[in-house]
């Protein structure tokens, strides 16, 4: 039985993924609008991933109760908001990237994961219970994707400044729910000095597995693969979010499986298994130079992308102890977005260069990850 608190996260999940995957689709063609070409659309992105991997280290280190930090992070997303919808411009997005830490990569690297997932590892015991948790916390997440998705799709024709007021009003809601929720209290634990030196190990080999795996997700964030469909195929904002809606429909599908799976082979396989399967795809999306058949690779790729988050969220908040569970998580989250930093870089310049060296650099590198994390944890009883 799913906790009453769990759903409400699961809810303030969505509302990020909403405004993060409506940003990352749209945000390149508003950028394009303004007359920048691929590689200056690409170092935006960049920028965007730095300005937030700065915020989760301040974030991280910042020693104020769950509650009071998850409040500020959402009141400073609803300030970004404000700011863009009354300066659609540049300067108005660079202003809103360093206030909301938006990372425009389409995914929540925002530090309000981190500890959403330590109040759902506390409340939550029994092993299932917790699987099942994760599962529902991230299908929310590409449920609201979807219906991103499609509000792009319905809203390609209207401003952008349009798009930005609806992403204002649901950042503001986040605020709303956040305000009467009880969290866990955070045990006070000094730098990792108090960390065991066992856990302190785990955590650096985990996350510099985790820091490969995202180097080559940098490469295909949402922003990079709009930009890609744009600058290959020549689509529309409207014919973005038509591909999205396939994208995060089948994704929050697999989600729903993913319990299923990790109960069934263990959580180390279903990692592995279903990540080396969507990579495979992943390298194939280009090679036909074809719309309708990249966007069917993609959609095939999909189907089990992202079925080892919730496992691998299940799986850290399972293998790190409960005391070390939120440094462990916020580390994790810096490491993945540091590791991403490079990607929107990288991507323009073989977008302007060589346009399938994206996808192919990406599902080699995400294929190198799989292999070494069965390596190292294969042993592993969860």
């Amino acid at each position: 039985m799913v906790k009453p608190e769990d759903l409400l996260l699961s809810v303030t999940k969505s509302i990020r993924s909403f405004i993060f995957t409506s940003l990352s689709i749209s945000i390149p063609f508003f950028l394009l609008s303004l007359g920048l070409d691929a590689i200056q659309v690409s170092l935006v992105l960049l920028l965007a991933i730095g300005i937030s991997t700065f915020f989760i280290f301040f974030y991280t280190i910042l020693r104020i109760p769950i509650k009071a930090k998850l409040v500020v992070m959402a009141l400073l997303l609803t300030g970004a908001m404000a700011v863009l919808y009354e300066f659609p411009t540049l300067l108005g997005l660079l202003i809103a990237l360093v206030i909301g830490a938006i990372s425009l990569s389409g995914k929540d690297m925002a530090t309000n994961q981190s500890l959403e997932q330590y109040t759902i590892g506390r409340i939550t015991r029994d092993q299932r219970q917790k699987n099942l948790a994760f599962s529902i916390y991230n299908f929310f997440s590409y449920g609201s994707g979807t219906a991103a998705s499609a509000f792009l799709f319905l809203a390609g024709a209207k401003s952008f400044q349009d798009i930005f007021f609806l992403l204002l009003i649901l950042a503001a809601a986040q605020v709303v729910i956040y305000m009467p929720m009880s969290f866990p209290l955070q045990r006070e634990i000094k730098p990792s000095v108090d960390i065991l030196p066992e856990t302190r190990k785990r955590i650096n080999t985990l996350g510099s597995l985790f820091f490969v795996d995202s180097l080559g997700g940098g490469l295909v964030n949402t922003s990079i693969i709009a930009l890609w469909f744009e600058v290959v195929f020549h689509i529309t904002l409207s014919q973005a979010g038509l591909i999205f809606i396939g994208v995060n429909l089948i994704t929050a599908a697999s989600i729903l499986l993913s319990s299923y799976v990790s109960s069934s082979i263990g959580l180390v396989r279903s990692m592995v298994y279903t990540h080396i399967i969507s990579n495979i795809f992943l390298f194939l999306i280009p090679v036909f130079h074809v719309l309708a058949w990249s966007e069917i690779l993609l959609f095939i790729r999909q189907t089990t992308s992202q079925m080892d988050v919730p496992a691998r969220d299940s799986f850290v908040n399972t293998v790190i102890p409960e005391d070390s569970r939120v440094v462990g998580n916020s580390t994790f989250l810096a490491v993945r977005n540091v590791g991403q930093v490079p990607g929107p870089g990288i991507a323009g310049v073989l977008l302007e260069f060589f346009p399938p060296a994206v996808f192919m650099a990406a599902a080699l590198t995400k294929i190198s990850y799989d292999l070494s994390f069965y390596a190292k944890f294969r042993n592993e009883r969860v």
